[in-house]
């Protein structure tokens, strides 16, 4: 009875030895688009962490695709980690030096910063490309308002005040930024 158990195991052993080991190749079956859009649904629940890692997946996935470092910087901008934040929209820029949404929101985390007069440089790309869209308005606003040009200021706030939507947060934004230029 011993002496089978040793043949059984002799066998067993020899055939695991036999075989031919196998790779295997495990593969994401997401796009980048898919990435990025999981991202958004983790960001929207508050889940900053999941859509962090889903937009560094989506932007690894697509080297060429903008929209994921953009998102990553909006992530990192709410969380105030206002140095990640920029360096996602300068990687934007990197892939898409024509992105108006990236400058603007390089430049509001470099006003953030007080980086006053390259925020300055970005937003008013930012108006150049998009004139009318009252979110790089008030950018621009607040840029001219942060290197001391008061009057471009108050005129690009207006600006912004026209082209909002009304009642929405930012027009309240625009009105509060207009009180701070009123002269005391």
């Amino acid at each position: 009875m011993k002496r089978f158990f040793l043949i059984l195991l002799f066998l067993c052993v020899a055939l695991t030895a036999c075989s031919i080991p196998r790779i295997v190749v495990l593969s994401d079956p997401l796009t980048a688009k898919e990435h990025n859009d999981l991202g958004v649904s983790y960001e929207l629940m508050g889940e900053k962490e999941l859509a962090l890692k889903q937009y560094e997946l989506a932007f690894k996935k697509d080297r060429n695709w903008d929209q994921p470092l953009i998102n990553q910087g909006n992530v990192h901008a709410g969380m105030e980690s206002w140095n990640l934040a920029e360096q996602s929209y300068r990687n934007a820029l990197k892939r898409n030096s024509h992105n108006p949404e990236a400058m603007n929101n390089l430049a509001y985390v470099l006003i953030k910063q007080d980086k006053n007069r390259e925020a300055l440089n970005w937003s008013k790309k930012a108006v150049e490309i998009e004139p009318e869209n009252p979110f790089f308005l008030n950018t621009y606003g607040w840029a001219l308002l942060k290197t001391d040009s008061l009057d471009k200021a108050k005129e690009t706030f207006l600006s912004a005040l026209e082209n909002s939507q009304e009642g929405s947060d930012l027009q309240e934004k625009i009105r509060q930024a207009l009180v701070e230029l009123e002269p005391q």
